[in-house]
């Protein structure tokens, strides 16, 4: 067996540096990776977007793009200078293309579909065998990956696209690996295997202190008494706040952005009150409203870890939790992480049928263990030349569900869409234009011509004794003025 590795399908394998070639798979949204080095030289010259294909023998292992190429002048050499690619695999040209589209009453795989023929139409639907209808679903200028996201979303699926730029769609922890691990089975280095069990972070009690959130309308009324007072404290800062002077509604501002000009009441949120510009009078009432900002707290604790562990508490704050339904939801995704001990594994192995995504059984005779993780990364790494090692990384289900459940806790599932929304295209136009100028080289002729020239002479018309001297710069205003500039170095003097 060999590793094979072709650039547009053509077999490079001889340039390339194979101790160099290293394949990472990641569950879920990351891309996978390829990256290997290789001679440039005057026939091979990969470019952006080039197709990479690696194979394990004949079994294609990796599929995808280039996207990076670093060109190291300082090691030029016979074969040329060297480079180092690297690619992600077909899912990022998915990344590239924004959809907008309205689908009702279709299933998931039918939406799929369309939106792949439609505007990628080398990939296909064939793995995404889902047919569970949706009611409705609207794309609003997304890449085509983050709707199919969106799609897995819905299901609490996973999603990935393969070496054969087909799209699947499964629910987790369906796909199982083909074996298992035991001390005796034989399908991977033994003296390889790790296992790792950590109660370090252990949690089994969560208080989640938050942002604010607005309570429901509040209305109180303040009898004023005495006549010096203009400012009155409020028992809560409040949003949506409007105030009533002996029933008059009055217009409220911000305080220390507004003034009195345009406003009959400034608002300070901070310090939780409000002021007129004059004291009020003995016997006013002020009637107010609005809706209390209350600060978000809740707390969660896992009984049974509690009763086996003791309690183990941790305070998170995080003003970006506004909803105490939130705070609940991050409380009980810590609690499932963390409420026991958390499980990881690697080994190594030649078995080349693993794939992310897969639930593996983990079990060792030795520690009396056995558990069921989830293949989280794979890496393929060059042992010699025609040999391809695998390094498997396990994680819990438990801590890989609260990665994927931090990530998008605080995240909308999607940008508010407008269906009716319209879209200018506009598009720049860099074609070259190639201008050709064509000059005619004559032979000079001699041209000898006659040239007649006329001078006219103006004769100053005054004398001497007509003149009219002046002082100062003068220039005569017609032929007819005597006033002429005097000179005294010359025929000026005094009299």
């Amino acid at each position: 067996m060999s590793v094979i590795l072709k650039i547009n399908d053509i077999d490079r394998s001889d340039l390339a540096l194979t101790r160099y070639l290293k394949v990472e798979k990641i569950i879920d949204d990351a891309m996978d990776t390829c990256s290997f080095k290789m001679r440039k030289n005057d026939t091979v010259t990969p470019v952006f977007l080039d197709d990479i294909k690696v194979y394990d023998g004949t079994d294609l292992i990796f599929g995808g793009v280039i996207v990076d190429i670093d060109y190291d002048y300082q090691s030029i050499g016979e074969k040329g200078v060297l480079i180092t690619i690297k690619a992600l695999d077909y899912s990022y040209l998915l990344e590239k293309r924004l959809i907008s589209k309205t689908y009702e009453s279709e299933t998931i795989h039918d939406i799929i579909a369309d939106v792949l023929s439609t505007n990628a139409p080398l990939f296909n639907a064939d793995n995404s065998q889902v047919n569970i209808e949706v009611d409705k679903i609207v794309f609003n200028q997304i890449s085509i990956a983050q709707a199919i996201k969106r799609l897995a979303d819905l299901l609490n699926y996973r999603w990935y696209v393969d070496v054969n730029k087909s799209v699947h769609l499964f629910e987790k922890e369906s796909k199982t690996a083909p074996e298992n691990l035991t001390d005796t089975s034989g399908n991977y280095v033994y003296r390889s295997l790790r296992r790792m069990a950590s109660g370090a972070q252990l949690v089994n009690k969560v208080k989640i202190r938050g942002g604010e959130y607005e309570g429901d309308l509040y209305t109180d009324s303040i009898t004023v008494s005495g006549n010096a007072s203009k400012s009155f404290n409020l028992p809560y800062k409040m949003a949506n706040l409007t105030v009533k002077l002996n029933t008059v509604a009055q217009d409220v501002g911000v305080d220390f952005i507004n003034d009195f000009s345009a406003d009959d009441v400034l608002y300070n949120y901070g310090n939780q009150s409000f002021r007129f510009e004059t004291a009020l009078t003995a016997g006013d009432i002020i009637e107010f409203s609005g809706n209390p900002k209350i600060r978000v707290f809740a707390i969660a604790e896992d009984s049974d870890s509690s009763d086996a562990y003791g309690v183990h508490e941790k305070m998170l704050r995080d003003n970006d939790i506004n909803s105490n339904a939130i705070a609940r939801k991050r409380a009980s995704a810590e609690l499932y992480a963390y409420a026991q001990p958390l499980v990881d594994a690697s080994f190594f192995t030649y078995d080349k049928f693993l794939e992310v995504g897969m639930s593996i059984l983990v079990t060792k005779t030795v520690s009396g263990s056995a558990d069921t993780l989830i293949i989280s990364k794979l890496s393929f790494q060059m042992l010699d030349p025609n040999t391809l090692g695998y390094k498997v990384e396990l994680v819990s289900n438990k801590r890989l569900d609260l990665i994927s459940m931090l990530s998008k806790l605080l995240q909308p599932d999607s940008l508010d869409v407008d269906e009716t929304e319209t879209s200018e295209e506009i598009f720049a136009d860099t074609a070259s234009i190639e201008i050709q100028e064509d000059i005619e080289v004559v032979t000079p002729v001699e041209d000898f011509e006659s040239v007649e020239m006329q001078e006219e002479i103006l004769v100053d018309p005054f004398d001497s004794a007509n003149i009219v001297w002046v002082f100062g710069y003068y220039f005569p205003l017609s032929d007819s003025d005597p006033k002429r500039m005097a000179k005294f170095d010359r025929d000026a003097t005094f009299s």
